[in-house]
């Protein structure tokens, strides 16, 4: 061996002992490695004659770690003490340990060991003095060295496993696994115990039939009792059997029973029902949860290549066992969770099984999100609130696989589709009720407050949320909000532009989800045209801005915001039967509202005729675009072609 690869050693426990430092653990690596220093020395000490206190490794299929580097630091000192090659040599080759069992060896070993043992124990002196004064101690010392007298072979009182155990340690420690089996039966069958159940079972288990120790676990050991403990040994003790290879499970197509499958479900209720008794049903369940979880996701497996005869490559088939996932299901579903830690750590443990495409799972850790949701929303507390309904909403869009993921139609969804809605609609109808009174008497401001800061609260969480930022991106009730919220701020600012800017957005059309529809559900139209109103009546009671020396009329709308204006109140003037003359309407409004959509009428035309004044203002005569209100330029002939073209 080179001295480089026990620099690299002791390169490795320096880093190991730095890292430990950095965890908190400072000294603790150091003290280790002192520790393991002190024992370089005496390495090759014998304990007795002839026996080196490295003999137990010879019994190992592989030396330890921290025996190789033992093994490193010896050859180190020897180099430093200065001893030739020939020497360190000799010395190394006596410290190198077999890296698989050798049984000549190890037995030399062994009988070194009971000869050591001999020669000091029964050689003559004090020990035989303190074998008269305590006589049971011969006989120990007898088995040990492997001579068992007749009188300890007879004992009555010693049962069949202490013999066999008595025999593998002191008489034959050399003896291959396949054939204790053999001297277990012969054990038996010298005491008279050979034919009891326990026994056969046992020989049984020790000539192979791995299955038999489920089976006796099961039905004697408490397996079936509905005990939590022996039920959850029982299924772990199966799939380790079945994993090592020492239980084959014979699958038949017309039965749906399966062993493993059985066993889990069998543990996880009692799990359930002990820890529900015990009122911890909140430990009971995430237990349930890891036990289960390894086998519940779903597997991706290749179709079988004989059955395509196409000869085209299909979609990999998803295959899991149903019982499972729904096992676990039922155990969340039951349960709602105390904290936000207790759900977040649900959650956490079934993300990979989603992410494979566990749709039941899935819809399982959407309703734990909604329970947190729906318990912060009965505090009041918006923030939180939103956060698990995206919780929610993550869980449905973007954990699951692209074929089983959804947008819509689950709680979480239709919750935050309501919360962003009903938000924006109180902020706007405020702003709406503020904005028809004279300038002299205010407006309801604690009204606006409340609403601005319910707003204000959704958009912050929403924003705040970087896990969400890609699906909300085209929301529709997210980005209305954001609109609503802007109209505000800007209004309270005085920016005329800005609020018809954000105006314009909510009411405009834009192809969404494949259909061509509005940010601004019906029920906003009327509450935004109002607000569009009291801007253009200002504008129109302001006197005319001066630029460079000539006379401008200004108009925050621009020709084409006029244009989606003008078509929605032609849309509520239709709902409401006033530009409808279709005899079966019997629909109409009262004197008072007919008025008021009179006002409108004039105050948008009114409007219209300064957009196009301040078009040709701004242009110099030339026809450009206005824009005002942020939407796409056209020139002035194709702003009056699509005013006059047909809006419904």
């Amino acid at each position: 061996l080179e001295g480089d690869e026990l620099e690299s050693e002791e390169e490795e426990a320096t880093t190991r002992g730095a890292s430990g430092a950095r965890s908190g653990n400072r000294g603790g690596a150091v003290e280790d490695m002192e520790e393991e220093e002190g024992t370089v020395e005496g390495i090759n000490q014998l304990y007795m004659d002839g026996v080196p206190r490295k003999s137990y490794l010879l019994w190992e299929s592989l030396p330890r770690r921290s025996d190789r580097l033992r093994t490193l630091r010896f050859r180190r000192e020897l180099r430093r003490h200065g001893q030739s090659e020939d020497e360190e040599d000799n010395d190394a080759e006596a410290v190198l340990l077999p890296e698989t069992f050798q049984p000549r060896a190890a037995m030399s070993a062994f009988r070194r060991w009971q000869d050591t043992v001999k020669e000091h124990v029964f050689g003559g002196g004090m020990m035989n003095a303190l074998f008269r004064r305590f006589p049971p101690l011969e006989d120990m010392m007898q088995i040990i060295v492997g001579n068992v007298s007749s009188a300890v072979a007879k004992d009555p009182n010693m049962t069949w496993s202490e013999r066999l155990l008595m025999e593998l340690l002191y008489v034959r420690p050399d003896i291959m696994p396949e054939d204790i089996a053999i001297r277990a039966h012969v054990v038996m069958k010298a005491v008279g115990s050979d034919q009891g159940a326990f026994e056969k079972i046992v020989l049984s288990i020790m000539t192979g039939s791995a299955g038999q120790v489920v089976e006796v676990m099961f039905s004697l050991l408490g397996g079936a009792s509905g005990a939590a403990l022996p039920a959850t040994v029982t299924s772990l003790l199966c799939n380790l059997l079945a994993d090592a290879g020492c239980i084959s499970f014979e699958k038949d197509s017309s039965s749906s029973f399966n062993t493993q499958t059985e066993l889990l479900l069998i543990a996880a209720e009692s799990i359930l029902s002990s820890f529900a008794v015990q009122e911890e049903s909140n430990i009971g369940v995430r237990s349930v949860v890891r036990l289960l979880l390894p086998h519940a996701p779903p597997k991706r497996i290749k179709p079988d290549a004989s059955n395509d005869d196409d000869g085209e490559s299909s979609q990999d088939e998803i295959f899991y066992e149903p019982r499972i996932s729904s096992m676990i299901s039922e155990a969340i579903s039951h349960h709602l969770p105390r904290s936000d830690a207790e759900a977040r750590d649900l959650l956490k443990l079934c993300e990979e099984a989603i992410r494979l495409g566990s749709v039941r799972i899935a819809d399982t850790c959407e309703s734990i999100a909604f329970s947190r949701a729906v318990s912060h929303g009965s505090k009041s507390d918006l923030g939180r609130q939103v956060h698990w309904l995206l919780r929610g909403m993550e869980v449905q869009s973007s954990w699951l696989p692209s074929e089983y993921s959804r947008t819509v139609g689950f709680a979480s969804h239709r919750h935050f589709d309501a919360l962003c809605e009903n938000a924006a609609h109180s902020l706007i109808s405020t702003l709406a009720f503020n904005a028809s009174l004279a300038d002299d008497e205010g407006g309801d401001a604690d009204a606006l407050s409340v609403s601005m800061r319910v707003a204000t609260d959704v958009v912050d969480a929403v924003l705040r949320d970087d896990a969400m930022a890609s699906v909300l991106k085209g929301h529709v009730q997210a980005n209305l909000l954001k609109h609503v919220v802007d109209i505000a701020v800007e209004s309270a600012r005085g920016n005329s532009s800005a609020v018809a800017e954000n105006i314009i957005h909510c009411l405009k059309e834009t192809k969404i989800d494949n259909a061509v529809t509005t940010l601004a559900s019906p029920d906003f139209y009327l509450e935004l045209l109002h607000i569009s109103s009291v801007i253009l009546s200002r504008e129109g009671r302001s006197e005319s801005v001066q630029f460079e020396g000539s006379q401008c009329t200004k108009c925050a709308f621009g020709v084409d915001g006029m244009n989606v204006l003008m078509t929605r109140l032609t849309q509520v003037l239709s709902w409401d039967g006033v530009m409808c003359s279709h005899p079966l309407l019997s629909k109409k409004p009262n004197l008072e509202r007919e008025k008021y959509y009179g006002a409108l009428r004039l105050t948008f035309c009114k409007g219209l005729t300064r957009a196009f004044s301040s078009v040709g203002h701004s242009a110099g005569g030339g026809p450009k675009a206005s824009a005002n209100c942020g939407v796409q330029n056209f020139t002035l002939e194709e702003q009056v072609d699509l005013m006059l073209s047909p809006c419904i």
